[in-house]
């Protein structure tokens, strides 16, 4: 019997040798596991040589992924809870990236105590307690559309995908002006326009025909958010500044 296992754990040695991806990013390695993050997304690491050293990082991901997802990742509870699972798998934490330091010896152990501490810090989008802010910046928005009796509905719309979308602000059509759409982005960064984009493109079969899209972005604590406005605009997306919200008020009273 032992026998049969070891042949079946050089299967899965094969199997995880065959299924990692290798490519070049600059001065690192981009390294792509079969290992998945909640999404369903694999897992990725960067391989860079310093010195004697390979430093081992998930480039900011896994951080900055919680925050996108409303999770205030320096709360005292959700720090304590992450150095606790880093110090058990000798990551650090600096900035956004979670790093590891390896030699040649270690290389094997090292990474893999890399992937095991990005899961565990992944893992804290369901025990830590997720940050308010995205809700009360949708609730501003729909206040704010109240306050000129700007009529709304919230419509539900199937993407190629199989998935559905949600959207709380669809205003209804008038004789001068399609279906409106509006999304409020609260932490208006790149994953977050890639992911408003996708599903305004994934929807495209099943919504309104010439609807619009407004996305809603929060620059009140955000100093810059030049990139991301030309990103939309790319896309024929019309974005608007939380504080240049009133540019946009008739053409959605209309």
């Amino acid at each position: 019997m032992i026998d049969q296992v070891r042949q079946l754990i050089k299967q899965y040695h094969n199997w995880m040798s065959e299924s990692t991806t290798l490519r070049t990013i600059e001065n690192a390695v981009e390294i792509t596991t079969p290992f998945l993050d909640r999404h369903n997304d694999m897992m990725q690491v960067y391989a860079e040589l310093s010195g004697d050293e390979i430093i081992l990082t998930d480039d900011g991901y896994t951080i900055d992924d919680l925050e996108f997802c409303s999770l205030t990742v320096d709360s005292v509870r959700c720090k304590n809870l992450m150095q606790f699972n880093l110090n058990g798998f000798g990551v650090k934490r600096e900035g956004s990236d979670l790093v590891t330091r390896a030699t040649a010896k270690d290389f094997a152990v090292k990474l893999h105590n890399l992937l095991q501490a990005m899961i565990a810090v992944d893992d804290l989008y369901y025990i830590a307690t997720p940050s308010k802010a995205k809700h009360r910046f949708d609730t501003d928005i729909g206040t704010w559309l109240n306050t000129f009796k700007i009529q709304f509905d919230a419509k539900k719309f199937k993407g190629r995908s199989g998935y559905y979308v949600d959207y709380k602000y669809v205003i209804p059509p008038s004789d001068n002006m399609p279906h409106r759409i509006l999304i409020g982005i609260n932490n208006p960064r790149r994953d977050a326009v890639e992911q408003a984009a996708f599903r305004w493109l994934d929807i495209h079969e099943s919504r309104p025909r010439d609807a619009q899209l407004y996305p809603i972005l929060n620059d009140t604590q955000h100093d810059s958010v030049l990139n991301e406005m030309d990103a939309f605009r790319n896309l024929e997306i019309n974005p608007v500044l939380w504080s240049e919200r009133d540019s946009v008020r008739a053409e959605l009273a209309a």
